[in-house]
């Protein structure tokens, strides 16, 4: 506990003193109050992630690393999130980890380690079915020898699909199973996880 609040006070001591000339000239400025109250709440901090950076990145077309240090993500090696060399990760800087990983594939996840997985399920489906793409529930249920519930739902940006999917544990799943999965990608021009388009 004590590490997890020294990285806490340490990740947010780095993002209010990093002078304006330090920054990369393509970084938008943070927002002016940071995100006190996600700090200590996983739900509100994976909600952060999931709305504000992977799902407005995918469907919007809009760097992902330019919106996760807009929404105070500090930028973390890959292997803190299990990614890869070729994958970017950052994470928030609240006491339970939760993080944005940029896939080298172009999808990004939101993930919350620890948490109240009915919550956070209820959260990120409120804020899947809230975007502006049309995001329908295309298929739920148990995968993982039963380990996790995973939903997915499918929307539409132009040409391509928008699929979101919600991954969550159930009874089954053992220790160190993360409360909230959530990933967000394109697919052109459909996706087999997605209903057909109907033929105009």
């Amino acid at each position: 506990m004590v590490r997890t609040a020294r990285f806490v006070i340490a990740a947010v001591a780095a993002c209010l003193a990093l002078p304006a000339w330090a920054q990369p000239p393509d970084r938008p400025a943070v927002r002016e109050k940071a995100p006190w109250g996600a700090l200590t709440d996983s739900v509100a901090a994976g909600e952060i992630v999931l709305r504000d950076v992977c799902l407005t990145g995918i469907a919007e077309r809009k760097p992902i690393e330019q919106l996760a240090l807009y929404e105070w993500l500090v930028k973390m090696p890959p292997r803190s999130a299990h990614a890869g060399e070729a994958d970017k990760v950052w994470r928030l800087a609240s006491i339970n980890p939760v993080y944005a990983v940029g896939w080298a594939d172009g999808s990004c996840s939101a993930y919350v380690d620890r948490g109240p997985s009915d919550r956070l399920r209820a959260m990120a489906e409120r804020v899947i079915l809230a975007r502006p793409e049309g995001f329908v529930l295309a298929s739920s249920g148990l995968v993982d020898a039963d380990r996790v519930e995973r939903s997915v739902y499918c929307g539409r940006a132009g040409q391509d699909r928008i699929v979101a999917t919600i991954t969550t544990p159930n009874g089954r799943a053992g220790q160190g199973m993360r409360a909230l999965s959530s990933t967000v990608y394109r697919a052109r021009p459909e996706s087999t996880l997605c209903p057909p388009s109907p033929t105009p």
